[in-house]
This record gives structure tokens, sequence and C-alpha cells, in this order.
């Protein structure tokens, strides 16, 4: 097994460092105080909107999530705020509330974008994103989310609705490319859910976030913080972090690294086409590939990667990495089929 070098602490890093240590690897997780907040712990303010990821991400690296969740007395259980995400309980509530025509434009801009999902998957959520699959995806290169929310001028709340996931990911819907629609899709498909404590009250959401910091240290992810690293140039603190074991294998610079994983976020954020600027196709393939073109030990698994900021996005970006990774110094590929996904 290798000896790998994840730099910086976001979910995704988190998530392939995990990932990676299971399967045996030494694994170092630099995390720089200078580095740029996770979105990820402002996105779990409410409640989380594909569980699946989370469940699989348990699974694949010990305990599975229903026992990590037990231990703290918690549960992950249906979100009961008032918002069906069934496809008919939601024709129906948005029927009695707007009126059938309103409620039709809705379903089937959902149908549209369930068609956007499946696309999508294969672009840097379950697969990793490549030329080929970006162009047979189709997806439309300039259409925003304000051009679908307009749609719903006679019905604010969901105009607004669709606002929200523009702004969910840190933009705003004249910025953002109306595939991101596909969001309330997935919820549609997957659900809302809530962490649940032994007293049946919510508990925040954010709190999957310090179990996957946990789970990562159970499985030996080695954790120190410091400056932000270049690679060969900065050597790690011998400290562990609150969220590490000191591995004496586990490399203590980039340089001493088999491989490294880049999980700080570069800032990337959706720029509304314009002449002379690029559209949002281009706009995606320009954002840091799963694997460095130029160097084969050298993978990128951050908020900014192609799958995007989202937690559960974050998530399957990391196991991206992970995979790809391994197989890199092994020679072995341990990607699943995926069907787990398709789970709630």
């Amino acid at each position: 097994m290798g000896r790998i070098t994840v730099l910086g602490g976001t979910l995704a890093g988190l998530a392939a460092a995990a990932r990676l240590a299971r399967l045996g690897h030494a694994v170092t997780l630099l995390a720089a105080p200078g580095d740029q907040p996770d979105p990820a712990r402002d996105q779990l303010a409410g409640p989380v909107a594909f569980p699946a990821p989370w469940r699989d991400f348990f699974t694949k690296t010990g305990r599975p999530a229903a026992g990590a969740l037990g231990v703290h007395g918690l549960t992950l259980a249906p979100a009961g705020d008032g918002w069906p995400t069934d496809r008919g309980a939601q024709w129906h509530h948005l029927s009695e509330r707007f009126g059938e025509p309103v409620a039709a434009r809705w379903r089937d801009l959902l149908d549209r974008h369930d068609a956007t999902w499946q696309a999508l998957r294969f672009l840097g959520l379950e697969a990793e994103l490549t030329p080929g699959r970006l162009r047979a995806a189709r997806l439309d290169p300039r259409r925003t989310v304000e051009d679908e929310a307009r749609a719903f001028a006679d019905a604010p709340p969901l105009a607004g609705r669709l606002r929200d996931v523009a702004r969910a990911v840190g933009s705003e819907p004249t910025d953002a490319p109306a595939w991101l629609v596909s969001r309330l899709s997935v919820e549609r498909t997957f659900g809302r859910w809530v962490l649940l404590d032994r007293d049946g009250r919510v508990a925040p959401s954010a709190t999957l976030l310090d179990l996957v910091a946990e789970r990562a240290a159970r499985v030996g992810v080695r954790v120190t913080a410091g400056p932000p690293p270049e690679p060969g140039t900065v050597t790690a603190p011998g400290s562990t972090g609150s969220a590490g074991s000191a591995d004496a294998t586990a490399p203590r610079t980039a340089a001493d690294a088999d491989a490294i994983i880049e999980a700080r976020p570069t800032g990337a954020s959706w720029r509304r086409p314009r002449p002379f600027r690029p559209d949002f196709v281009a706009q995606l393939a320009a954002r840091p590939p799963l694997r460095d073109p130029h160097d084969a030990t050298r993978f990128h698994a951050s908020p900014s990667s192609p799958g995007g900021a989202e937690p559960w996005a974050q998530l399957l970006t990391g196991a991206l990495a992970s995979y790809a990774c391994h197989e890199a110094l092994t020679g072995e590929d341990v990607r699943p089929t995926n069907r787990d996904l398709t789970r709630h």
C-alpha cells in the first residue's frame, strides 16, 4: 500500500482520506488554518437532501451509518417540514395551493431535470468527468436558474425555491446554470431527511461532518494543522491533530508521499455567460480534473470539483478520488457498481 497526503480538510478530502485509510494506505491530511472555508457546514443548516452518499461513506469505511449515528443517539428520518417530496404528495400539495396548471408546470420541470440528473451523475459524481461524457450530456450552455425561476412568476414561493438552489452553492440565480435545478429532482426522488436525537428532537445536520471526521480518525487518518503546504517544501507538524492518529508510516511532507490529493477549494464559481466569457459547459470543463494531467500520482477532490460543493457531492467526489488513487498505487479497481446510490 502507499503513503498518501491529502491537502485540505474539506469534506471531500476527509471522505477520500478515510476511504483510502480503510483500504490500508497510510494517510496524512494536512489542514491549514488559512484554507478557504468548506461550504458544507453552511449547506447542512437544514435537512439532508440526498442521504445515500452518506450511508455509502459510512458503510465503505466501517460501521454503517445507522450504527455510527446510533452510538450518538441519532437516527436519520424523513423531514416533516411541510414540503412533500413524494411525487404524488407534491402534486396534490401544489395543486391545492397554486392550482393544477402551476402544479403541472412544476412536475414537468422536475421531470425534465430527472434526465439532467442522469447526465450529471457521470460528470464528476459517480464517474470521472471526461470530454466524451460532457459532450454526451448535452447540457444547456447558457440557460440559467433565473430563467427557470421566471417561469413561476405566478407562484413566487416556487420561484424562490428555484433561486435558492443557486444561492445554496454560493451563486446568484442569474449566474448559475439551469442544470442545478436537478438538485430539486434529486430531492423529489430521495426525499429530505433530518437527524433526530433520542427524544425525537431535530439535531443539527452538520453533526454529520463531525461524524465523518470521527470516522477518519477511527480508520487511522493522521490529521495535522499547519501553513498551506506546498509539495516538497513544507513539513507537517510532528503533533497530531484532534481528528487523527499518529501513524509512523504516514508521510510527513508532501514530498514523502506516493500520491497527493488536493482537497482545498480553488474558489471556482459560476459566471453568467457573456460575449468573450466561457459558457457554463466550458466553465464546468475548466474545473480541476480528478487526475492531474501532468502527474499520475496527483488527484483533486474538493468543493471546486465538477461534481459540486454540496455535501453529498463532495462525498461522491472524495470516493472517486480514492478509487483513482488506489488504482494508481496498486493496480486494483475497487469502484462499486453504484447500485447502492439508487436506494433511499
